[in-house]
C-alpha cells in the first residue's frame, strides 16, 4: 500500500512539475519576445546594426566590384604611418593612421587618375591630417566610419572623380 501511494504522489508532482514548466516556458517566451522588439527598436533609435544587417547608406564604398578593385596604400615620406599628435592637459597623445584608397580598374578615367593620385600623396595625407584634427583623441577612434566617408568625399572632390570607391583607415590611438 505504502509503495502504491508513494508511486501515485510522485506521479502527481511529476504531472505538477510538468504543468508549470510549460507555464514557465509561455511566460519566458512572450517576454524574450517583448524584450528583443524593445531592444529592436532601441537599436534602430541608435542605429545599430541588428543581425548583420547594415541598413544606412553611409558606406563607404560607392560601387564596383571587389575584383575591379585596386588598392593604393597612402605614404607619407616612404612610411605608410601618417601621425597626428595631440595635446591635452599637458600631456602629449597620438593617433597612427594608414589609409588605403579602393580605385576603380574599370572606371574610364583609371591609369590617368592612378598615376595623378600616386603623385598627389602630399595632398592625400594632408587632407587626413586635417580631417583627423576635427576630433579629439579620445574620439578619432570611434569616429573611423565618419572619417573614411568623410574623406572619400573629399577626395573625389579633389582628384575630380568618381574612381576612388573606397577609403579604408585604420586607426591607433597611444
Amino acid at each position: 500500500m505504502k509503495k502504491s501511494t508513494l508511486n501515485v504522489i510522485t506521479l502527481a508532482l511529476v504531472l505538477i512539475n510538468l504543468a508549470l514548466t510549460v507555464i514557465l516556458t509561455f511566460s519566458l517566451v512572450s517576454t524574450n519576445n517583448k524584450t528583443n522588439k524593445l531592444i529592436g527598436k532601441v537599436a534602430e533609435i541608435i542605429d545599430l546594426d541588428v543581425a548583420g544587417i547594415d541598413n544606412s547608406d553611409k558606406s563607404s564604398s560607392s560601387g564596383g566590384e571587389i575584383e575591379d578593385t585596386s588598392y593604393v596604400d597612402v605614404t607619407n615620406n616612404g612610411s605608410n604611418d601618417i601621425m597626428i599628435s595631440y595635446t591635452d592637459g599637458g600631456r602629449t597623445h597620438y593617433a597612427v593612421m594608414n589609409v588605403s584608397l579602393g580605385l576603380n580598374t574599370k572606371a574610364k578615367d583609371y591609369s590617368a587618375k592612378s598615376t595623378t593620385i600616386n603623385n598627389g600623396m602630399k595632398v592625400i595625407v594632408n587632407a587626413v591630417q586635417t580631417e583627423a584634427m576635427k576630433y579629439t583623441y579620445s574620439t578619432i577612434a570611434a569616429s573611423k566610419t565618419t572619417i573614411e566617408s568623410e574623406l572619400l568625399t573629399q577626395l573625389q572632390d579633389t582628384f575630380q572623380t568618381k574612381c576612388i570607391t573606397s577609403v579604408i583607415v585604420s586607426i591607433v590611438v597611444q
